[in-house]
């Protein structure tokens, strides 16, 4: 029987909720956060949070954790200004297969070797770092030539270059996780992997794929954000990983893994969005942003675990007023 359609938007209900109230907040107190420059500044949230977030949430539902993707982001806005000679594209696709290639690496090896993620992705994250400032120079680098991050820079309505790249990631992503084995292969290891396991389920391939895609969606959000400034430095991005795991979890993807949507992502990159461009057009500090995220982030995970507590709880009650009713018609007999 295929589900209801209250049942398949379930998991959307809530984060829907916290970014229509906070919208509307927002809105209500910034006259200018309306129209369409508004929708503008949320949709560039995607191109570089969003990024991040969406590459995160694949390793999550993996059932694993990527710590090294500020310090991924950081190597590839590096990586991506050197290569400026190859063009805007050029540059860009160059960082963002890097640091996939890394990425696949890393997930290999952990999945080979069988170490926790959090372990080590810690120490990634440091060897990526030394990378970044050792191709830098331990200095801030320049683009020469201006002109070729100009597109970067065009708008088109309520969109920009970054944004759609962003969006056609996640559309991407999305489909991949959705509709293919591999995909499956992630939300299978992540959800119940001992389960996996013994169905056949192998671990090193989704383990190197939703790592890849970490990485891959890190370094292009990395690569966007240096081609559009005309600079990196290897200091950079040292805040993205708090950011993206903020997004990925406001958003609905499950921390115990094998659940959760691009679609979650999304709502959850937006909500975080709306906080920081509403906020920001209200002059307010970088550190009531925070607040105000954290707040929310509580809230969603305090109002997930009480939600869950009672889904568990009808399930036990039904479970035991089954049994007693069966053991009813078993004496009446």
């Amino acid at each position: 029987m295929k589900p209801g359609i209250l049942t398949t938007l379930r998991p959307y209900f809530l984060p829907a909720l916290v970014l229509a109230v906070t919208w509307l907040v927002i809105a209500s107190i910034t006259p200018t956060f309306r129209g369409a420059a508004s929708i503008f500044s949320v949709l560039e949230g995607f191109s570089l949070v969003g990024l991040v977030a969406l590459g995160l949430a694949a390793t999550i539902i993996a059932g694993e954790f990527d710590l090294s993707v500020g310090s991924m982001a950081a190597v590839a806005a590096v990586i991506a200004v050197l290569c400026e000679g190859a063009g805007l594209v050029g540059a860009v696709l160059i960082a963002t297969l890097a640091g996939a290639a890394l990425g696949a690496i890393q997930g290999t090896l952990i999945g080979r070797l069988g170490i926790n993620s959090l372990v080590f992705t810690i120490g990634t994250l440091i060897f990526l770092r030394g990378i970044t400032y050792i191709l830098s120079d331990s200095a801030p680098i320049m683009i020469d030539a201006y002109e070729i991050t100009d597109p970067l820079l065009e708008r088109y309505g309520i969109f920009s270059l970054s944004s759609l790249t962003a969006l056609v990631m996640f559309a991407i992503v999305g489909l991949f996780l959705t509709y293919t084995r591999w995909g499956r292969e992630i939300f299978a290891i992540g959800g119940a992997r001992n389960e996996a396991i013994a169905a056949g389920v192998p671990v090193v391939r989704p383990m190197a794929i939703a790592f890849a895609l970490s990485a891959g969606c890190a370094s292009l959000a990395g690569a966007l954000a240096a081609m559009r400034g005309g600079s990196a430095a290897p200091q950079n991005y040292e805040d993205l990983l708090l950011s993206g795991a903020a997004a990925a979890l406001l958003g609905g993807i499950s921390l115990y893994g094998g659940r959760g949507t691009v679609f979650n992502v999304a709502l959850g990159v937006a909500v975080l969005s709306v906080v920081g461009a509403g906020l920001a057009a209200r002059g307010s500090t970088a550190s009531l942003v925070q607040l105000v995220t954290g707040v929310l982030l509580l809230t969603v995970i305090t109002i997930e675990f009480l939600a869950g507590r009672l889904r568990l709880e009808d399930t036990v009650f039904a479970g035991l007023t089954g049994r007693r009713a069966r053991g009813s018609a078993g004496a009446g007999s």
